[in-house]
């Protein structure tokens, strides 16, 4: 796997986007759910980045200027290239390479030294898609059908499950991951129980830990029982 998905902090980054047209705008959009603050230089641009200006007054940049091959351009930590001219792509990618700049080259999967993935969020749960650049279509098509998937996640029970982690942190890792597991499988109810009964020091202390939820010794009537 050459390029390999990381998170980074966008805060106090900017970024320079060459371009103006539709895939400019599409990395513009994208760009825009980090913090990044954006700056785009093209002859002219999209009706739609004019929008997102007025949207994002703070954090994105329009400049009407005409790029040429011999441009020259400092203080960026991220670059976009997005022009309709190969010949322009291909001098800024150029560029890029000698000044050492991180890029992402649009119009061909090039030597970019990092790509921008298909993002999907729901609540806290952020995940992201690539085809390693050879087929952006197919990354939006199989994106859609992810995107149905984090849909049906139920996000109140995800909190539950993040609150009682937190309320067994002092446990082995194996046995913390083993409830955890366990309790992903059960319904909202059900976990929201566990976790009441944590608060009530019903289960758990420093000297006897809770049974999981699965566990056959802790009996079908048990006041701990999750079924």
């Amino acid at each position: 796997m050459r390029y390999y998905p990381i998170s980074i902090d966008s805060q106090g980054k900017k970024v320079l986007v060459l371009g103006g047209g539709q895939i400019a705008t599409r990395k513009v959009r994208s760009l825009l759910r980090g913090d990044f603050m954006i700056y785009v230089l093209a002859e002219s641009f999209t009706d739609d980045l004019v929008d997102l200006v007025k949207k994002y007054p703070d954090r994105l940049r329009l400049k009407g200027q005409y790029l040429r091959k011999d441009f020259i351009f400092m203080g960026y930590d991220l670059l976009v290239i997005a022009t309709n001219s190969p010949d322009l792509n291909q001098a800024m990618e150029d560029y890029a390479k000698t000044k050492r700049i991180l890029y992402v080259r649009c119009d061909k999967k090039s030597d970019s030294s990092f790509l921008m993935n298909k993002i999907m969020e729901k609540g806290p749960l952020v995940a992201s898609l690539s085809s390693g650049g050879l087929s952006p279509t197919l990354t939006r098509l199989v994106g859609q059908d992810l995107e149905g998937v984090l849909e049906d996640l139920d996000l109140e029970k995800l909190d539950l499950l993040v609150q009682i982690r937190e309320k067994l942190l002092d446990w082995d890792d194996q046995e913390r991951s083993k409830v955890i597991k366990d309790l992903y499988g059960q319904d909202r109810e059900s976990v929201k129980r566990y976790l009441e009964e944590i608060n009530e020091d019903k289960i758990g202390n420093s000297e006897e830990q809770p049974s999981s939820p699965t566990d056959p010794a802790s009996g079908s009537d048990d006041s701990r029982s999750l079924s």
